[in-house]
């Protein structure tokens, strides 16, 4: 796809979190029922709240701009040859954290991106539940906004805390390769916490360090990076190097860091046996 046409990318915040809003909408309302759940070919969940988020988004984003592409979970079976034709798209999950959700935990949410040429320009994560949205976009701040109130700047701690506060879901806390990791760093607190909303922690200063062992799409930390970055923290890969988007056949994520403390080599404390950038197997996510 040829470039897309220069775009206001401070200009996008009004109209995204209103498609955003209006999925969470679609998602509250199953969430208050009864649900079935049913497993995709790679034996991860999907509900109808899955599928009604993602018409509406698909909907709201086709109308808001037709000539990016857009690239979701839940329609991700694009070609590579196809897509890496893109220099635009939005990577999107209509709803982060199924199992969260599957689980009735509120902890869940809506993550939109817009990316430019593998990097992430543009980022909105908003958990229905609570109603809060978290966006950025390049070179503006990283911003949340509490239902009903006005925005206000956030910022990830520079200088990380004593004891570390470790961000992670509570599946993932049990797994044998963050227990060894997490031994490694001194004294910590876990904060447990689902979905895209652990890096959310880590952009407005809440939390020090979510490590992430496992598999995760890229629709699951695209908007979550440009938030932590432009809320002075980064999420990268074991190297240390930012995650990139679309750039590779296979849509998942190698193991990644979200931290606010740059001055700190986090890939110092991994087992001698799991080198910086080793990928992570398929189990134990």
């Amino acid at each position: 796809m040829s470039d897309a046409p220069p775009l206001d990318l401070s200009a996008l915040v009004e109209p995204v979190q209103a498609i955003a809003r209006e999925a969470g909408r679609r998602i509250m309302e199953v969430y208050a029922g009864g649900f079935s759940v049913t497993a995709k070919a790679d034996q991860s969940p999907v509900t109808e709240a899955d599928m009604a988020a993602h018409r509406c988004i698909l909907r709201g984003l086709a109308e808001l701009n037709p000539i990016i592409p857009i690239l979701s979970e839940e329609a991700s079976e694009v070609s590579f040859a196809e897509r890496s034709r893109w220099d635009w798209l939005w990577l999107v999950d209509p709803l982060d954290g199924t199992r969260e959700f599957i689980r009735h935990s509120d902890q869940f949410a809506v993550n939109i991106a817009l990316i430019h040429q593998h990097e992430a320009v543009f980022g909105l994560i908003l958990p229905p539940v609570e109603g809060s949205c978290y966006y950025a976009w390049r070179g503006g701040g990283a911003w949340k906004q509490p239902r009903s109130q006005s925005a206000r700047r956030i910022q990830a701690a520079q200088v990380c805390h004593q004891p570390i506060r470790v961000a992670s879901s509570q599946a993932s806390y049990r797994s044998r390769r963050l227990q060894e990791y997490l031994q490694q760093i001194g004294d910590y607190r876990h904060l447990f916490l689902g979905s895209a909303l652990k890096s959310c922690l880590i952009a407005e200063g809440e939390a020090d360090l979510y490590p992430r062992f496992g598999p995760t799409g890229e629709w699951d930390t695209a908007a979550a990076q440009i938030i932590v970055e432009e809320a002075g923290g980064q999420l990268t890969d074991m190297q240390l190097r930012p995650l990139r988007y679309n750039a590779r056949p296979v849509l998942i994520n190698p193991d990644f860091f979200a931290f606010g403390d740059a001055s700190r080599d986090w890939s110092q404390y991994l087992p001698l046996r799991l080198s910086p950038g080793q990928a992570a197997p398929l189990s134990n996510p």
